[in-house]
């Protein structure tokens, strides 16, 4: 953990500090970042980075070895990248996170100038108390919440053999593919472990953000952020020394209605545009960890 800033509280004794401070102690509350402790899912749609050595895979052919490879590159704050649209990756915390009144959850990213492949980020309170993420999600609304689809669905299809595109087909008819790209050779870009033939997601898909603009006197494409509320996004208004820092009071139920959630303990993000350029590939949203912030009196 890390430790962001030391509060004193000595001077407020005679109206809120605990029992210990009419004894003459000191009180001290300190802000921490506490990372997530489990990974429970890693299911990315297919994508330039799955499978591939240089991104760290080696031998990852179960859903266990991939939540361990997801947690070893967290560890090294390195990312995993969730592929085309609809990848995800689920988390949870150790305990509850409350909700305190905004940015109580991080999520660390690879976005620069130019380059922002957002993911949308949902939430989820133990409401069984079975310590499985298996209730209901919340999106967390972002800037770009009423200009996107909230039931897209896609499917992906294994290629016959190797060194093949992927194809997809979503729900309105529309098909295309993840391209190979000249420096990713690995043989397939589906996940190794999944078993299937096909790769459906369902979820949020956001407005698409690719742009063909001169970048230091050359055109290229670029992915331009949105304003806020996203994982992987050079935001001006939530990037914070690295991690897009979220708000729990954002979640909305499946009308749009605030959640109004007191905690949660489990976080998915997942891949949010749909979009493929010539040269960079696919939009892929990265990640290199999730975290929330805790207040935590000694």
């Amino acid at each position: 953990m890390k430790h962001i800033r030391t509060l004193t509280l000595a001077g407020a004794c005679a109206a809120a500090l605990l029992a210990g401070c009419n004894s003459g102690e000191t009180t001290t509350t300190k802000r921490i970042i506490e990372q997530a402790a489990t990974i429970f899912e890693y299911t990315p749609a297919p994508g330039q980075f799955i499978n591939e050595p240089l991104s760290g895979y080696n031998n990852v052919t179960t859903p266990e070895a991939a939540c361990a490879y997801v947690a070893q590159r967290f560890a090294s704050r390195l990312y995993v990248s969730l592929g085309g649209w609809g990848g995800y990756l689920v988390v949870g915390f150790s305990s509850p996170v409350p909700e305190n009144g905004g940015g109580e959850l991080l999520i660390r990213g690879n976005s620069f100038n130019n380059s922002s492949e957002p993911g949308v980020v949902y939430v989820m309170q133990d409401e069984n108390g079975n310590g499985l993420p298996d209730d209901t999600w919340y999106e967390l609304r972002g800037s770009e919440y009423d200009r996107s689809t909230h039931d897209y669905a896609i499917t992906y299809t294994r290629p016959s053999g190797a060194n093949q595109p992927v194809a997809w087909r979503d729900r309105n008819g529309e098909t295309g593919e993840i391209a190979r790209i000249g420096e990713h050779t690995q043989e397939s870009y589906y996940p190794a472990w999944v078993e299937a033939d096909e790769l459906s997601f369902t979820g949020v898909r956001l407005p698409e953000n690719l742009d063909e603009k001169e970048v230091d006197g050359t055109m290229s494409w670029a992915t331009t952020p949105f304003a806020w509320g996203y994982a992987d996004n050079y935001s001006s208004q939530d990037l914070i020394n690295g991690y897009n820092t979220l708000s729990i009071a954002n979640a909305v139920t499946a009308d749009g209605s605030p959640a109004n959630l007191q905690s949660i303990d489990f976080v998915k993000v997942q891949s949010g545009v749909n979009a493929s350029a010539p040269l960079i590939g696919e939009v892929s949203t990265d990640v290199c960890g999730v975290a929330c912030y805790r207040n935590v009196t000694e």
